[in-house]
């Protein structure tokens, strides 16, 4: 059982630190109301509050809670299935490829990671200051901060190439009309931030109140991504042996315990936004933490009516090229979607409440009630061990070691990296060492395993070849021939943030 660390955000802070609006980048932090000596005066449990507040926008719509996982309807793993209802039009044009800058969906994933970078920076600036607080507490703030900064800024660089690069507080004196930055240069600072991040976070927590917190595997677990989509493959092979060294992952038994709220933060996790149960539905700032919205949004149809309010919005309806993907036996599908003849404590999936005959079945929460069906107490993965061996299996193979990343493997605990997510997922072991054949299976392996989790298909499409060749190359197989490159490899900067600031100019291409 999880302990949401977000949920230790006390009402003080909750009202001076997380209040008002924050997601304009224009916008001034609202850390300012704070009294002038907060970190001077404050005690270790308010100082504590304040560190937990930088977590806080991963739990939003704008983040985790809606806006990132619907980069895999983006991404052409299917498409809004509720669109006649006036919902997911924005999410529509940008699958279709058709938005303009003033896509809302695109303003949200733009706007979203702001307020966790001012928050960010407002830890980093000011926690020295703290007289109540040890060096070492003061030296894992730091870290987690660190990373925090890294995982919100790699979001904004992987779906909008250049981004302002802002890493102190800013105050009213500030010039707040900043420019771009060059992504080179900020993959430079996030690859700073993991690594700093890795240096001052421990492997493991002794409290377990601090579950949920940002670790060392964590952030070596993402510079090892970073890396991996800069195709620095050595280095993501260095990363991922420092994960390993850890000795603290492993892969579940079991692929459907990564989506069970009784088995969150377990081995295989490396980290995931906590959500927890029995709050206040809608609330982005409740004081005991964010409920998710992935049973509402995904699960079927309200003539099947699993739960909510209103039935549910099918939300996320699954093409059958997706499922058709999965090899026979991949134990992953009936976990992952909802086919004809599945059955859910006592009635069987209707196709016909889906547009596609499919819906996505990952993020049901069996526990939850009726009235708490857009208050999910499932956390959101965002970083599985599962993911680690697949980018180590990516990376031996693009650097000709073949064999090293497909050799055998009897279960998910010894072998070969892609062989062992295959075992798990009740397939046979890969046999090919040919580098081609090779590249193109992990590739699969990478869609069907981490399908549905936070945009993984979108952003390993558009990194896996500089001219996003391939990425057109699949859409166009599935009938989606509006994608041009370069334009639809980024997004949008929003046309209202660039009213606001024209230092933002110029726009992607294409916009």
């Amino acid at each position: 059982m999880k302990r949401t660390i977000i949920s230790t955000i006390s009402v003080v802070v909750l009202s001076t630190v997380l209040s008002g609006c924050m997601d304009k980048l224009e916008i001034l932090p609202n850390d300012q109301i704070i009294t002038e000596n907060f970190f001077e005066e404050g005690s270790p449990e308010e100082i504590e509050s304040g560190v937990n507040s930088m977590y806080q926008r991963l739990q939003s719509s704008y983040m985790y809670n809606l806006r990132m996982w619907t980069l895999d309807i983006v991404a052409g793993e299917g498409r809004v299935g509720n669109e006649a209802g006036g919902n997911g039009l924005e999410t529509t044009q940008l699958s279709n490829f058709t938005a303009t800058s003033d896509n809302s969906g695109a303003k949200e994933l733009w706007r979203g990671p702001w307020a966790g970078i001012s928050r960010t920076n407002w830890i980093l600036t000011n926690i020295d200051k703290s007289p109540k607080i040890s060096d070492a507490k003061k030296t894992q703030y730091k870290g987690e901060a660190h990373f925090l900064r890294g995982l919100y800024y790699f979001n904004l660089v992987r779906l909008f190439g250049d981004v302002p690069w802002i890493d102190k507080q800013q105050t009213a004196s500030d010039d707040l009309q900043v420019s771009r930055t060059s992504k080179d240069i900020v993959y430079q600072h996030i690859i700073d931030d993991f690594s700093d991040a890795a240096s001052m976070l421990p492997a493991v927590y002794e409290n377990t109140t601090d579950i949920g917190r940002a670790t060392k595997g964590a952030a070596f677990g993402l510079l090892a991504k970073v890396y991996l989509t800069l195709k620095r493959y050595n280095e993501t092979l260095v990363a991922i042996d420092s994960v390993m060294n850890l000795g603290v992952y492993s892969l579940n038994r079991k692929y459907e315990w990564n989506f069970s709220d009784l088995r969150e933060n377990g081995p295989e996790s490396l980290f995931e936004v906590q959500y927890e149960k029995d709050v206040t539905a809608y609330s982005e700032f409740d004081i005991l933490g964010q409920g998710g919205w992935h049973h509402e949004y995904m699960a079927p149809l309200a003539s099947i009516n699993i739960g909510g309010p209103w039935g549910n919005f099918g939300w996320f309806a699954v093409y059958p090229e997706f499922v058709e993907s999965y090899e026979p036996g991949d134990l992953r599908k009936s976990v992952s979607v909802w086919c004809e003849g599945d059955v859910y404590q006592g009635w069987s999936y209707d196709p016909t409440c889906s547009q596609t005959g499919h819906n996505v079945k990952k993020f049901l929460c069996e526990n939850i009630g009726v009235d708490r069906a857009m208050d999910s107490p499932l956390n959101f993965p965002v970083l599985r061990f599962a993911d680690v061996l697949l980018m180590q299996a990516e990376a031996l193979n693009e650097l000709g070691r073949s064999s090293e990343a497909a050799a055998p493997a009897s279960s998910e605990n010894d072998g070969g990296p892609l062989n062992r997510v295959r075992v798990r997922a009740g397939l046979p072991n890969v046999t090919t060492t040919d580098q081609v054949e090779l590249r193109e299976i992990i590739r699969h392996e990478r869609r069907m395993e981490l399908a549905f989790e936070g945009g993984h298909r979108w952003f390993d499409l558009v990194r896996y070849d500089n001219d996003g060749e391939y990425a057109k190359t699949f859409f166009q197989s599935i009938g989606k021939t509006n994608f041009t490159t370069p334009k639809h490899l980024l997004l949008p900067v929003p046309i209202d943030d660039i009213d606001a600031n024209p230092n933002l100019l110029p726009n992607n291409p294409g916009y």
